[in-house]
């Protein structure tokens, strides 16, 4: 048996329809999760930094000594001295903490032996989505808000 050859060489216009309304849809859903995409990355960048604050505070107290956390506010980077890494390119830091623990553009939230601290906020921006990070200066817990 022979099959005859269509005398159809390109797709019909139903066809073409469907498969714009699908690109259609899915274009739409990419656009959609974008913002939540910015909220799921400054969200997990202060998840880290509160991290690092507590390891801080736990360190303090086993080595019974102060330990300094800095920020730079002026170049995105945090962490100890010697050991500071960057924020994601785009995402802004901003700090309040005591006068006696800012030189210039840099801060720092110091963690003393009894595990209390000098206290802070660490204000974390990224397309438009915050994480804001407070620490407790009484008890030196970090929290993010």
């Amino acid at each position: 048996m022979r099959r005859r050859a269509s005398k159809s060489a390109g797709f019909s216009l139903i066809e073409t329809l469907v498969v714009l309304s699908i690109m259609a849809l899915v274009s739409a859903a990419v656009l959609a999760a974008k913002p939540r995409t910015a909220a799921a990355r400054v969200n997990a960048e202060a998840r880290s930094i509160a991290a690092s604050l507590q390891l801080a505070r736990s360190r303090a107290r086993a080595r019974n000594a102060e330990i300094v956390v800095g920020v730079d506010t002026q170049n995105g980077r945090f962490g100890v001295a010697n050991a500071m890494r960057e924020l994601p390119d785009g995402m802004e830091v901003s700090l309040t903490v005591a006068a006696a623990e800012r030189r210039g553009e840099v801060g720092g939230v110091r963690f003393y032996p009894d595990g209390r601290s000098s206290g802070g906020e660490i204000l974390l921006t990224y397309r438009g989505r915050k994480e804001r990070i407070v620490v407790n200066w009484f008890t030196g817990e970090p929290r993010i808000e």
